[in-house]
C-alpha cells in the first residue's frame, strides 16, 4: 500500500517540533512505521526550502505552494504558516485533493473558519487540527472519567495559561502582534488551547464575558530599530464563561506572567467529584471522589493518578516514563495520519477549529462592549 506522503508548509519553531514528532513516530509505533513518509518542506523561496529540507532530512524542497499541490506523492499538507494564510492555503489544498493538518487556530476570523468548514464538507478529503493538549495522557484520562459520569453534574471550571517573555519593550513587532495577521494576541495564541480543552471535556460554549489588556502598545519594527509600530493585540485576557450544559467557568491567559514557564492549569468541579491538571506536573491527574466516606474526616483528600506515557499501542517509552511536550504533538500527528490511511473520521477537526474561533470572536466582541456575548455555534455540533 502507498505510504502517506507529508509535506510541511512552513518551517519555524513549531515546524521543527512537527519534524521532531514525525521522526519519533516510527520508533514509538513500529507497526505503523510504513504508514507515512516526509516528502519535503515548502518555503517562500527554493533556497530557504532547501536548507529546511536538509535540516529535516527529507528529499524535496518546494519554493512555492503550487509545486506541492501538483505533486502526486503528497497526500497531507502539514500547515504551520502564520494564521492569516490558513484560509487560502487550506482551500487550495482541498481543491487539489490533499488532506490538511492545520496548526491552531483554524483562521483569523469566525467567517473564515465558516468558509473552511464548508470547503472541507464539500471536498473528498479531510482536515485535522493540532490541538496537542488533547493528547496529554492525563487529559485523555480526564475525558474518559468525565464521559463515564464520574464527576456528575459539572458546576464550574477554571482554566489558566501563563507564559513569560513579552515584558521587554524592545522585543520587536511580529505578525503575532498584528491583529489582521494573527486574529488576536494571548487569547488566540494560548487561550485557544484552554478553550478547546474546555469544549473537549465539557461540551459547547454558550456565552462569554471578556476583558483584554495590552501593556506595551508600541514596539520596534525590528531588532534595534528606533522606528516603532502599533501593537494591535492583547497581552493578557480574562473571560467569564457559560457553557451549554449550565456549567460556569473562568479562563485567564497572559504572555506577561513573570516567572512562569509553560503554565497551563485546568480544574473541573462536579457534584460527585473534581479533577485538577497542571502541564508542569503533566505525569499526573488529580482526582477527588466525593463518594468516599471515612469515619476520620482527616483521611479524606485528593488522589494522584499516575498517567505518564500511557498511550495505547505505543512500544516505547515505557508507560512509567515521564511524558514530554513534543510527545503530545507526535500523538496528534500519529492519529491524524492513521485516520487518513484508514479513511476514518478524526477529531479535533474543522468543526472543533470553528467552535474555538466562534468563542474567540465572542470574547473580542465582549471586550469591546463590556457585555456578555453569545457564541455562534455551528448548527451541527463537532461532538
Amino acid at each position: 500500500m502507498k505510504r502517506i506522503g507529508i509535506v510541511l508548509a512552513g518551517y519555524g519553531g513549531i515546524g521543527r517540533i512537527h519534524i521532531l514528532a514525525l521522526r519519533q513516530l516510527p520508533v514509538i509505533y513500529p507497526d505503523s512505521s510504513s504508514d507515512f513518509q516526509l516528502v519535503g518542506v515548502c518555503m517562500r523561496s527554493e533556497e530557504k526550502a532547501r536548507r529546511a529540507a536538509d535540516e529535516a532530512g527529507c528529499p524535496k524542497a518546494y519554493g512555492n505552494y503550487e509545486e506541492v499541490l501538483g505533486d502526486e506523492e503528497v497526500d497531507i499538507v502539514d500547515l504551520v504558516t502564520p494564521n492569516h494564510l490558513h484560509l487560502g492555503m487550506i482551500e487550495q489544498a482541498l481543491r487539489a485533493g490533499k488532506h490538511v493538518l492545520c496548526e491552531k487556530p483554524l483562521s483569523v476570523t469566525r467567517g473564515e473558519a465558516e468558509a473552511i468548514v464548508e470547503a472541507v464538507q464539500s471536498s473528498r478529503t479531510s482536515l485535522g487540527m493540532i490541538f496537542n493538549y488533547r493528547f496529554v495522557p492525563a487529559l485523555l484520562k480526564a475525558k474518559e472519567m468525565m464521559d463515564r459520569g464520574l464527576l456528575g453534574r459539572i458546576y464550574n471550571f477554571r482554566g489558566e495559561y501563563y507564559h513569560t517573555g513579552y515584558q521587554n519593550p524592545a522585543r520587536p513587532l511580529t505578525w503575532r502582534m498584528d491583529f489582521s495577521k494573527s486574529g488576536g494576541g494571548a487569547l488566540v495564541d494560548m487561550g485557544v488551547h484552554v478553550i478547546d480543552l474546555a469544549r473537549y471535556l465539557l461540551g459547547d460554549f454558550d456565552s462569554v464575558q471578556a476583558v483584554t489588556e495590552t501593556y506595551i502598545s508600541e514596539r520596534p519594527l525590528e531588532k534595534g530599530s528606533k522606528q516603532t509600530g502599533k501593537v494591535t493585540v492583547d497581552d493578557a485576557a480574562w473571560m467569564n464563561v457559560r457553557m451549554k450544559n449550565g456549567a460556569m467557568g473562568s479562563i485567564e491567559v497572559s504572555r506577561f506572567a513573570t516567572g512562569t514557564l509553560d503554565d497551563l492549569n485546568l480544574a473541573v468541579y462536579g457534584d460527585k467529584g473534581a479533577l485538577r491538571f497542571s502541564l508542569m506536573d503533566a505525569n499526573f491527574l488529580y482526582w477527588f471522589d466525593s463518594s468516599v466516606r471515612s469515619p476520620d474526616p482527616g483521611m479524606l483528600g485528593w488522589q494522584r493518578l499516575e498517567t505518564g506515557q500511557g498511550y495505547p499501542g505505543a512500544k516505547i517509552p515505557n508507560p512509567r516514563s515521564i511524558v514530554g511536550w513534543t510527545r503530545f504533538h507526535a500523538e496528534n500527528l500519529h492519529r491524524f495520519i492513521r485516520s487518513v490511511k484508514d479513511g476514518a473520521s478524526f477529531s479535533p477537526n474543522e468543526l472543533d477549529g470553528y467552535e474555538a474561533q466562534a468563542v474567540l470572536e465572542a470574547a473580542y466582541e465582549s471586550a469591546e462592549t463590556g457585555a456578555w456575548a453569545k457564541v455562534k455555534n455551528w448548527p451541527r455540533s463537532a461532538g
